[in-house]
């Protein structure tokens, strides 16, 4: 097994949603039982991308997957079950589709092109983001689903640093400026992304890219440097004056 592909399995396996397997010494059972989570699966995602959260329902998923829905609940017995296996089903195809691109990158163009920004740009547009997106945005107001959304999603972002260090070792030598770097290059393909509907305009898009890809080689190559961390001063309270005593 070669180094890359050794990375990626520990990231995939790290990542890996319950009762989903690859492996050549699955039973048929097992097998069987993954190929129908994984069309489930599937189905919610292109409902959460198509639709959006509040009219996923599982008699749409049911529909959408073509199965019937009381088996369905049989392996998730609510929405909300369905909702929390997505996610984590996303999120590790998410990372499985991430590194499989960077993979393909030769090293001129990993290092020297930083074609690597191109590799995330990409992933912008997949179903698997629209339906990350719609499930961040229903979590900021959703308790429930904020209770199962938030802690996957910090997991998959440590997950997604680690593997990003050790795809890309010419930033070893100072690994906070390569999580500042890539904070970067995340918010600003993000909203250049949820932004791409409004602005329509592909030049304007390769332009702005162009450019996050040479400030992030003038960071690397430090050209150019984040900003000290600003110290919080704590405001002191100023006393209230002194009223004067009536005469």
């Amino acid at each position: 097994m070669s180094p890359k592909s050794s990375v990626r399995r520990g990231a995939l396996e790290e990542l890996q949603p319950e009762g989903l397997t690859d492996h050549a010494d699955a039973t048929w059972q097992e097998r069987k039982r993954s190929d129908f989570r994984v069309v489930v699966l599937e189905a919610v995602i292109d409902c959460l991308a198509e639709h959006g959260y509040a009219k996923t329902t599982t008699e749409l998923v049911a529909a959408k997957a073509r199965v019937p829905r009381g088996t369905m609940l049989h392996w998730f017995p609510n929405r909300l079950a369905l909702i929390e296996a997505t996610i984590d089903y996303a999120f590790f195809r998410r990372m499985e589709n991430f590194l499989d691109k960077l993979a393909e990158l030769t090293e001129e163009e990993r290092v020297t092109l930083n074609l690597g920004i191109q590799v995330s740009w990409r992933q912008y547009f997949t179903k698997e983001y629209r339906a990350y997106l719609e499930l961040h945005i229903a979590a900021r107001t959703d308790p429930e689903l904020r209770v199962v959304f938030f802690p996957r999603a910090k997991r998959y972002d440590a997950v997604w640093r680690r593997e990003v260090a050790r795809a890309m070792p010419e930033w070893s030598k100072d690994m906070e400026t390569l999580d500042r770097a890539g904070e970067f290059v995340r918010a600003t393909l993000e909203g250049l992304a949820l932004n791409s509907d409004v602005w329509d305009d592909t030049g304007h898009q390769e332009t702005l890219i162009a450019f996050v890809s040479k400030l992030a080689l003038a960071i690397r190559e430090k050209e150019l440097t984040f900003p000290k961390k600003a110290r919080q001063r704590a405001v002191r309270s100023r006393p209230a004056p002194k009223r004067r005593a009536k005469p």
